[in-house]
């Protein structure tokens, strides 16, 4: 009973070196331009994603700059450290 769920795996391995031929000097040339135009078009997207990341970083930090202008005169006008009154409060227990 047990030999009917037994699965029978077949490995074959060639050792013969002639069934892959090494690229011919074409193949390896066209490689090598596929190669070079694919580093070109890598470092085109890069160059291009780094503009739009610092564009995208200038136009946030000009907007909250913008949005605490408001803020920064405040502080400006009115500086903290200024008056400070301390004091401690007691409240009879009803």
């Amino acid at each position: 009973m047990q030999e009917n769920y037994r699965r029978r795996v077949r490995i074959i391995v060639s050792d013969s070196q002639g069934d892959i031929e090494p690229p011919s000097l074409l193949g390896r040339v066209a490689a090598a331009i596929v190669g070079a135009i694919a580093l070109v078009v890598a470092f085109m997207f890069s160059v291009v994603a780094l503009a739009v990341v610092s564009v995208i970083i200038v136009i946030a930090v000009g907007y909250v700059w913008w949005k605490t202008r408001d803020l920064r005169r405040q502080l400006r006008e009115n500086p903290p450290g200024g008056r400070v009154i301390d004091g401690d409060v007691f409240r009879d227990g009803d």
